[in-house]
């Protein structure tokens, strides 16, 4: 089982749809139990990316509700 090698390009899209097939995986219930364990963890990889864009998204828009950001 391969495990998550660069998170870093994905956009926020990609890492859900790679979350889902993670979840997918796993709901299967038939890996074993190693490849379970990788999986999940990849899963964590792709929660945290997630994670990490929406705080970025959440940041813009809030410089835009409280003025701070202007449009040129």
């Amino acid at each position: 089982m391969e495990t998550v090698k660069n998170t870093e390009t994905l956009t926020f899209e990609q890492a859900m749809e790679q979350l889902e097939l993670v979840v997918r995986r796993l709901d299967n219930g038939e890996l074993p139990l190693e490849d379970a364990i990788t999986s999940f963890q990849d899963g964590l990889e792709y929660i945290k990316v997630c994670q990490e864009k929406l705080n970025k998204a959440e940041g813009k828009l809030a410089m835009f509700r409280d003025g701070r950001f202007e449009i040129q």
